[in-house]
């Protein structure tokens, strides 16, 4: 849990500092690269994670079962994020150059707040379930 705390951290800063020295182009080209990696070890540590949460496990206190929901929660925000906002931005991206471009910049803008988001939120989970696991 640690470790996916560690690269949700050091993700979010990577993306802010990209965005405002590099801009929205170069950045999305790190991005795509950087993205699935990030999810990645998101998924596979939320998955050990869950798994030393039962191995580990004294009872069914509401601690275990609340920090073993908050993994369950960060393991689905991580596969939503490569599944669906991903691709998305990426639909969204290509077409900011098309006619319309207000249309799709605005898109682009709610897509970027809703990654930036799910990000937040996925960490504030994490810090969460380890509070929790450690009480249970």
């Amino acid at each position: 849990m640690g470790a996916w705390i560690g690269a949700l951290v050091l993700g979010t800063l990577a993306i802010r500092f990209w965005m405002r020295r590099l801009g929205r182009e170069r950045t999305w080209d790190a991005l795509q690269l950087f993205a699935p990696l990030l999810d990645l070890t998101g998924t596979w540590a939320g998955a050990l994670a869950a798994i030393a949460l039962w191995f580990g496990r004294v009872g069914f206190g509401g601690c275990w079962a609340g920090a073993l929901g908050l993994v369950a929660l960060m393991v689905t925000a991580s596969l939503y994020d490569r599944a669906v906002l991903m691709p998305s931005l990426e639909a969204a991206h290509k077409r900011l150059g098309a006619a319309g471009d207000e249309k799709w910049e605005r898109d682009w803008a709610f897509l970027w707040r809703m990654a930036g988001g799910a990000r937040l939120a996925t960490l504030l989970m994490g810090v969460s379930a380890l509070v929790l696991g450690w009480y249970a």
